[in-house]
């Protein structure tokens, strides 16, 4: 069997030729699938060559011999790709055709999938290239799909582009979080913590104030800069990397008595950062992860974040727009945080808190939030103009929002 040219090509399924290989080879595919995860009402596995074409899916794949071996559907909205589909004919497995037709969608900001979670190939592939798990839901009584996203990874670092805007923008964390923490956690005088994104501090600062001496690891080097003028003098170390990367040793610097990530944890693959983790602590040590989110509870009706909405409509898709908030999936961050064994989670908090803005200030906040900061001149400009201006118009010129920081400690077994 040979290779052929191996080139990825644009696929036009108005080509009848095409679309009944394409059928023909996603049914194969999906039948190995169904197997895989015991289920076989998989919709591509059931939908005519009719069905297939009305769908608006850009296809591409790779040929051998002529015909369609491998093949990729993806629709796409703003920045953000979603892959429909992934298709490899069984004889081409193992070959890198699936690896090689997903890197080719890679050059969005942001790339979607879902697979069935008993598909551990499927899995294993988009991990491989950074895709990280958001959820998992059940599509049948036992079966389950992962859903999961991959981030340029110039998101992760875009706040540090603008250090004094993100130092200014953000609230801080509300006193009842770092109560409940200590308590929890035990910090006091001599604590070990060790801190994934601190950013400029928001969190360090605090942890410092309790008695805690803190290796924090970032990897924005304007915020290593700033962080590390703010604690200068106090028990801290700073070090520049991102925590997949970073070299800490546990029997020079630990072990820890407690790691820790105030909404940053999100930026990190928890495949990486869990067993690392749990040979960076001590034995019953704690793991205390926890985000602010902005806006109503979910579910809950909110006319501002409805105007934002429409805004946001101009670069995210519906689906961004409405999709669970990262800590609110609590099925799914416990999963993360149990993986391998290593921690068992101990408590779960969800404090609600306000903030009063002004048009000014909800500016500079939407400005520090990543989808926002990385658009494109002028479109980043008109938008951030087009939030402050519903403060102005809508609310007076002042709003108090709404905010909730979602707390979990695991502790390490």
């Amino acid at each position: 069997m040979t290779d052929g040219s191996n080139t990825i090509a644009q696929l036009d399924l108005s080509e009848p030729d095409v679309a009944e290989q394409i059928h023909e080879l996603q049914r194969a595919a999906y039948r190995v699938e169904a197997d895989l995860i015991g289920y076989h009402g998989i919709p591509p596995l059931h939908e005519s060559i009719a069905e297939l074409r009305i769908r608006q899916l850009d296809w591409r794949g790779i040929r051998a011999g002529g015909r369609i071996v491998a093949a990729i559907a993806v629709t796409g909205e703003g920045r953000v790709c979603d892959i429909d589909r992934l298709v490899v004919e069984p004889r081409w497995h193992r070959r890198g055709l699936g690896r090689r037709l997903v890197e080719s969608v890679l050059v969005h900001d942001m790339v979607t999938v879902a697979t069935g979670t008993a598909n551990t190939p499927a899995l294993a592939l988009y991990e491989s290239l950074g895709f990280h798990r958001l959820h998992v839901r059940e599509i049948a009584p036992g079966v389950t799909v992962t859903e999961l996203e991959r981030w340029s990874s110039h998101f992760a670092t875009s706040f540090d582009a603008d250090v004094a805007n993100y130092e200014r923008a953000r609230p801080p964390y509300p006193q009842e979080l770092f109560d409940c923490v200590s308590r929890t956690c035990g910090i006091g005088p001599g604590t070990r913590i060790l801190e994934i994104g601190p950013g400029t501090g928001q969190a360090t600062l605090r942890l410092l104030d309790l008695g805690a001496h803190v290796v924090a690891i970032e990897p924005g080097h304007n915020m290593v800069e700033r962080l590390r003028a703010r604690v200068e003098g106090r028990p801290c170390e700073v070090v520049e990397s991102t925590f997949e990367a970073a070299q800490i040793d546990r029997q020079v610097d630990g072990p820890y008595d407690i790691a820790v990530a105030a909404t940053s944890f999100h930026w990190v693959d928890p495949s990486i950062a869990i067993p690392k983790l749990a040979g960076l602590l001590r034995v019953e040590g704690w793991l205390a992860l926890w985000w602010n989110v902005h806006g109503a509870l979910h579910g809950h009706d909110d006319e501002f974040g409805a105007a934002v909405g429409q805004i946001a409509a101009r670069f995210q898709t519906k689906e961004r727009r409405t999709a669970t908030p990262y800590p609110f999936d609590i099925d799914a961050r416990v999963a993360d945080l149990t993986a391998g064994g290593h921690f068992e989670v101990a408590d779960h908090v969800v404090l609600p808190w306000t903030w009063v803005h002004d048009s000014a200030s909800i500016r500079a906040l939407f400005a520090s939030f990543s989808d926002w900061s990385t658009l494109p001149e002028p479109d980043r400009t008109q938008a951030l103009d087009a939030v402050a201006a519903v403060v102005d118009e809508r609310f007076g010129g002042t709003i108090t929002r709404d905010y909730t920081t979602v707390l979990f400690v695991a502790r390490r077994r």
